[in-house]
Parts: structure tokens; C-alpha cells; sequence
């Protein structure tokens, strides 16, 4: 078989490919994986943590056997690090994955494997427009109590779910001899696109695999590369926020990965000593209610908000509604001192590309951010091929057939 294309990308994007017998932890299984290996085995270097890639105690001549088998696309099995850094022993090629996760299955049908997939929670039974065909396969339930015998009577090879993926579920699911995978998919983008070429090796389609992976992460490298060089007059100073239950708003630390997606696009998220409603610091934090009076103290330039399936999204296309969701928000009390509102940098952002989609979103908060460096950067020409070459979805258009951003930025 023909040994798989390596992928490049622009400095900006980085990931590793987690698995095992990507002896240096890059993003490809190549050559150089196996003349590490071989080194490693040697005695001429120390061994890394992918190296042993049949996972039997040592490296050594099986395991160049092992990373050949994959590049050739002959091995039987394969050896990867779910989100929880625990090795998962796979039976390859895989036929048939249960997907718990609407992002999941939206990446497979992109890198090509969306037929393999024979069940779904029921968030992916909801997303007709642009998964016609998935969303139509077996719904499991919800993917936090999905119906364990419904699963294991669709004899899937794999079950997966995104990092969130509660371990105690995963036990139970082993006990019932399934093979489940919590993989790094939400809100991620380097490692959402790490794990798309994991799915794909997974499957027995690493080429079409790195077709989108090679292709959304030399987009989202261009684009990284012309923010590099802002100096820290330049960069955005930009606080993220969602809905949280009544009138509360959630916002993110520094281990939030929309926190992280803002700074890999320059921008200055203003994490710093800030602190959650119950006074804590929550710099290293993910997720957290923001008190509104922390937001008017700190006094962001943008304001980057999510909207929760209200007002933006596919099949969505009133801006009425847009515009009243973003009314409430810049109407909240001493808001209107912030120059983010006076100065109409409020955006409110299809939760399904910030948080799912993730690298959509990405491409349309850089240019919202940044609009004179990216200049040339067309997120809705992007998004458009996203969604005919990938999804597969030729009569859609998404400047008629929903609302991603708003206020619009072209």
C-alpha cells in the first residue's frame, strides 16, 4: 500500500500525533520515527514517550516493525493516548465507531470516514442540516447515560467521546468488552486536528485524513503567523464570555481551551488575577461564573460572547434575534463604560464553531480581531469550502443558510 503523506505546517500550529511509535512526538509517523527507535533501542539515546509503539516494556526491532505496519497501513492494531494520557490498544482497521460526540462526528464525515459511523448520542441526531446521513444512524441517548446495550448490540470497534469522557462510563463500557476513547476535540484546535489524524490512521485513512488536517492547519498557520510579530500594544485585549443558567455569565483561565484558541490568535485574554464570583483566582481555571463587575474593571477592548444555539448557527438566519440577544448584553448594568461596547466590538459567536467546529471559529474571531492584518483572510470562503469540499454539502450556502458571527465582518 502507499505509505502515507507527511504533514507540514506553518510555525504557528503544533501537535503531537499520540501514537505510539511517534518516537519523537511530532505530528507524523515517518522515517525519523524509526531511525529514533533505533537508536533508542541501540543504547545511543534515551527513549521517549511514544517509542515503545507495541507497548511490551522495551524498544526495540518489533516496534520499527510496528511503525512500518503503520505507514504501510498493514497493522492489525494500534496503541493510542486518549485525552487522559492512558494508552488504548485499537483493533485496526476500524469498521464501525460509535460516536458520542457531535464534534466527533462531524470531524469524521470531513476526514471521510463518516460512514463507519453506526451509532450516536442524541446532540448528533439534532444536526440534520449538515450531517443528513450521520444524524440518521442509531441514537444511543445522552451521550453522559448513553444505552450501554444499545451500544454493544451495534458491535462497534470503537466508542468514542470527547476529553470530557467520564471514566467511570469508560469502565463501565469496558466491562461490556467495548473499546472506548476519550479524545481532545473540544474547543482545542491544535489538538482537535492531532486527534482527526488519529481517527484517521484509526480507520485505514490517514490520506484523507491529512487532506483536511493538512489543508485547516496551514489556514489556521497563515493566520497565526501574521499575529506573531503584535506587539503588546497591538494585541487584542479580549474577554470571552458564555451563558450560564439565569442571568450569570461564564467566562475561562488559562486552561480553558477558547482561552487558549484566543492566544494561540494573539490576543491579550486578560486572565490575569482574575478572579471568579466565589473570589477565587482563576487563572490556571477552565471554565467559571464571572461577576459582570470584574468584566467593567477590566475593560476589554472585545468582548467575544457565545451564543448557546439561541440566535446563531446553521439554519439560523434572523439578525433580529442576533441583534436583541446582543442588545441584552451590552444593555447589562455599567456595561456601556466599556470600550468594547461604546466602541461596538461585541461579538456574539455560533457556540458550534468556538467550542465544536473549533477551528471555524478560530478563523472568524481572528477576523474580527485583527481585521486589517488579515485583510486577505476570508472566513466565510474558508468556512464555505469547509463545508462543500469536506462536509460534502454542495447546495449550502453558509452566508444564506445560518448566522456565525455577529454583527457581520465582511
Amino acid at each position: 500500500m502507499k505509505k502515507n503523506a507527511s504533514a507540514t505546517f506553518d510555525t504557528g500550529m503544533n501537535f503531537t500525533l499520540f501514537i505510539y511509535g511517534n518516537a519523537n512526538g511530532d505530528m507524523n509517523i515517518d522515517q525519523q520515527d524509526i531511525d529514533l527507535i533505533e537508536q533508542i533501542g541501540a543504547g545511543k539515546t534515551d527513549s521517549t514517550p511514544l517509542a515503545d509503539a507495541n507497548l511490551d516494556g522495551k524498544v526495540d526491532s518489533k516496534d520499527v516493525e510496528q511503525v512500518k505496519a503503520i505507514m504501510d497501513g498493514a497493522a492489525t492494531e494500534m496503541i493510542v493516548q486518549d485525552s487522559y494520557s492512558n494508552p488504548v490498544r485499537v483493533k485496526t482497521p476500524v469498521e464501525r465507531i460509535v460516536s458520542l460526540d457531535k464534534m466527533i462526528a462531524e470531524n469524521a464525515q470531513v476526514i471521510g470516514v463518516g460512514d463507519k459511523i453506526v451509532g450516536i448520542d442524541k446532540d448528533t441526531a439534532s444536526r440534520s442540516i449538515i450531517l443528513p446521513e450521520i444524524s440518521k444512524v442509531k441514537n444511543v441517548g445522552d451521550a453522559a447515560e448513553p444505552d450501554i446495550e444499545a451500544i454493544v448490540a451495534l458491535k462497534p470497534d470503537l466508542v468514542v467521546q470527547n476529553q470530557y469522557f467520564d471514566e467511570e462510563l469508560m469502565n463501565k463500557m469496558k466491562e461490556a468488552s467495548l473499546t472506548p476513547l476519550s479524545m481532545i476535540y473540544h474547543g482545542d484546535i491544535q489538538n482537535s486536528l492531532g486527534y482527526a489524524k488519529m481517527l484517521g490512521y484509526l480507520c485505514g485513512s490517514p490520506n484523507s485524513a491529512n487532506r483536511y488536517v493538512d489543508w485547516m492547519g496551514n489556514t489556521l498557520g497563515n493566520v497565526h503567523d501574521k499575529l506573531a510579530d503584535l506587539n503588546e500594544d497591538e494585541r487584542a485585549k479580549v474577554i470571552y464570555l458564555y451563558p450560564r443558567k439565569g442571568e450569570a455569565l461564564g467566562s475561562g483561565g488559562d486552561e480553558c481551551p477558547t482561552i487558549k484558541t484566543l492566544q494561540f490568535l494573539g490576543a491579550n485574554t486578560m486572565t490575569k488575577d482574575t478572579k471568579g464570583t466565589k473570589g477565587n483566582l482563576m487563572d490556571t481555571a477552565s471554565y467559571f461564573e464571572i461577576d459582570p463587575e470584574v468584566v467593567i474593571m477590566k475593560n476589554p477592548e472585545v468582548i467575544v460572547m457565545e451564543d448557546f444555539d439561541v440566535a446563531l448557527g446553521y439554519g439560523l438566519t434572523d439578525k433580529a434575534v442576533a441583534q436583541s440577544e446582543l442588545d441584552k448584553i451590552k444593555a447589562m448594568p455599567g456595561f456601556g463604560s466599556i470600550d468594547a461596547v461604546k466602541n461596538n466590538k461585541v461579538y456574539l459567536v455560533d457556540v458550534n464553531i468556538v467550542s465544536h467546529s473549533n477551528c471555524l471559529g478560530a478563523l472568524y474571531i481572528s477576523k474580527a480581531l485583527y481585521p486589517d492584518q488579515l485583510a486577505d483572510m476570508d472566513p466565510y470562503a474558508i468556512h464555505q469550502k469547509y463545508v462543500t469540499d469536506f462536509l460534502k454539502l454542495p447546495d449550502m450556502d453558509v452566508k444564506k443558510d445560518g448566522l456565525f458571527i455577529y454583527p457581520d465582518i465582511s
